[in-house]
């Protein structure tokens, strides 16, 4: 009992020093709704790419995903919301969802998925382009399948935008061409951003659900090394609303959680969508909210 004891207080000493270096936010004037589905076995958090260069520019939400611990399924679910879903902004009228972001930050982001989707959100933490690059770098990169058009366009994407972004030459890190390759973070980070190869937005939300699965699984089987890494060059760049606290609660479930099987999921689902060229925002996916939130019913608040 007092070696447990004393371990126990080494790893909750090591685990608060290292919550401590995520920047924290305070959460905002939310707008919950009565309705909307919660569940005490089901942990969601909401996970936010940002279009932003720097961590105080104003930027849309290029990436978002709820994730979701069901600790009676031992699961973890990844729901990509598509950014160009047409829904009810609270205050705003219909808009794209990524403009939420724009608009009132992740506070009114959550209000918004909660009041169409009638899924309750309380949590987020939001990543930024170079935050996610070194997330990708200190888990020592993602090994993945890509095509050569995938190639091609991380190329692209590399020469255009993320080499000036890193302050590295334009050609850094090209790639030769498609196959299984280890991808470091600025590849992986292009990989997450290529719109146009394959069913373009669709795609692209299950490329970063790949991505996403595949570090979780480099953190269950290199633990404390993974831990360390992304201790030194990413936790300080990361920003949520959770408290020390519900981090720490969380770092305890930690070992568990990552041994829960993944599943990925997309909003909207297929069958229950369109698309309208003709609106104030643009082009929109119009979305069929009741049948998405019958399925995220089922897939995430399921017990079975």
């Amino acid at each position: 009992m007092i070696i447990f004891l004393i371990l126990f207080g080494i790893y909750s000493c090591t685990a608060l020093s290292i919550i401590a270096k995520i920047n924290k936010t305070d959460t905002g004037e939310r707008s919950h709704y009565a309705n909307a589905m919660s569940e005490k076995y089901v942990t969601n958090v909401l996970v936010i790419g940002t279009d932003g260069r720097s961590e105080n520019e104003q930027s849309r939400s290029d990436s978002i995903i709820l994730v979701s611990l069901n600790s009676r399924t031992d699961e973890i679910i990844m729901t990509s919301f598509m950014r160009d879903c047409y829904v009810n902004i609270p205050g705003r009228g219909m808009d794209k969802l990524n403009s939420s972001y724009f608009y009132g930050g992740a506070d009114l982001l959550m209000d918004t998925i909660e009041s169409n989707f009638g899924i309750r959100i309380d949590n987020y933490i939001t990543i930024n382009f170079s935050t996610f690059a070194s997330i990708v770098d200190a888990a020592g990169g993602v090994r993945l399948d890509i095509s050569d058009d995938e190639a091609q366009a991380v190329n692209e994407i590399l020469i255009n935008e993320v080499n000036e972004l890193m302050g590295d030459d334009k050609t850094d890190d090209l790639l030769d061409g498609g196959g299984k390759l280890l991808l470091n973070g600025k590849q992986a980070l292009s990989y997450s951003r290529i719109r146009y190869v394959g069913n373009n937005d669709f795609e692209r939300t299950e490329r970063q659900r790949r991505v996403m699965t595949l570090l979780i699984k480099k953190a269950a089987s290199n633990g404390i090394s993974f831990v360390r890494n992304v201790t030194k060059s990413a936790l300080p760049k990361l920003s949520t609303n959770m408290s020390a606290m519900q981090l720490y609660l969380l770092s305890l479930r930690a070992p568990f959680i990552l041994r829960y099987d993944t599943k990925q999921l997309r909003v909207p689902a297929d069958g229950t969508y369109g698309d309208d060229p003709n609106t104030p925002s643009g082009w929109v996916i119009t979305v069929d909210t009741d049948a998405n939130r019958e399925m995220l019913e089922d897939e995430i608040f399921g017990d079975r």
